[in-house]
């Protein structure tokens, strides 16, 4: 695939910004969900771990510091079912796509459409997009390859029912990744600007035939107590997701997942679960990285 194809294929995902629509009920902004990060390659769409639109939610980022390939990337479909106290939402379809715009630096989307029921009503339409940008400050595919520093940039729009608050924030995740010979440690911390600071790291493990298991924690917290991602009731109160993904190769160029996770929180979504599944493709063929000499591994 060309870059002019690539570029088509990310713009038609953020097209359907611009033509969609949503209704509902609830304050909280919505929950995307992506595909594990592929590891020893171009990593997927970052995930935004959020439970339900329907209920308040601070904000959660998780990535590692691995770039796609120059020329390359990824797209990705998937579907989230989150149930809670009297109300159960659907994410589907959920799109993602990751394109690769220099060795160093890349692109991700992630756009999904849910269905949600609360205590008698529902609705349905386009839930919160998330477009996002990250350079590898060090790479982790030169040098010994073991060690990876990214910084981000993510625009976030949250879903058209959200109308008592503005609806276009911004997040800055910084994301670290540490590789071994079968495991991966990576996370991410940073800031939302609805008000929120959060902090979270995943395991990796693969196997030799690539199936890949992740586990990840994550905390989230409020800054000034009652903001647009909190309720009144709870000042300065704080969320905790617990998941697990597992993703497993079906050919040279897509793999499949499934996951789960677990919230636990003083808000009244504590103890509220979801579980979630899709699969990613590799699109266009990796272009030869260019591997920065060692004295500047800043260089994009």
């Amino acid at each position: 695939m060309t870059l002019r194809l690539a570029f088509a294929v990310f713009m038609s995902v953020l097209a359907t910004v611009g033509t969609a629509t949503a209704q509902g009920r609830g304050r909280g902004p919505g929950k995307t969900a992506g595909t594990p990060a592929q590891s020893g390659s171009a990593s997927a769409a970052p995930v935004a771990l959020q439970p339900s639109s329907l209920f308040p939610q601070f904000g959660t980022w998780l990535d590692d510091a691995t770039t796609a390939a120059v020329g390359a990337g990824y797209i990705s479909m998937g579907a989230s079912y989150w149930r809670g106290a009297n109300a159960d939402q659907v994410d589907a379809p959920i799109l993602g796509v990751t394109y690769g715009i220099t060795n160093r630096a890349q692109l991700s989307a992630t756009v999904p459409f849910y269905r949600a029921t609360y205590e008698g009503f529902s609705g349905g339409g386009l839930d919160t997009i998330y477009i996002s940008g990250k350079i590898a400050v060090v790479d982790p595919d030169t040098g010994n390859g073991r060690f990876g520093l990214a910084i981000g940039a993510a625009a976030e729009i949250l879903g058209a029912r959200i109308a008592d608050v503005s609806r276009a924030h911004w997040v800055v995740p910084v994301s670290m990744e540490l590789r071994g010979a079968a495991v991966r440690l990576y996370g991410s911390t940073g800031y939302f600007s609805r008000g929120a600071f959060f902090a979270t790291a995943a395991i990796e493990w693969t196997v030799p035939t690539g199936t890949s298991v992740t586990a990840s924690l994550a905390h989230s917290a409020s800054v000034h107590g009652v903001t647009a991602a909190t309720i009144a009731s709870v000042p300065r109160s704080s969320l905790r997701d617990a998941s697990v993904f597992l993703s497993h190769p079906v050919s040279s160029t897509a793999s499949v997942f499934v996951g789960g996770s677990r919230t636990f929180s003083g808000t009244s979504i504590d103890g509220a679960s979801s579980v979630s599944g899709g699969f990613s493709m590799r699109f266009a063929s990796p272009r030869t990285r260019t591997v920065a000499p060692a004295v500047n591994p800043v260089t994009p």
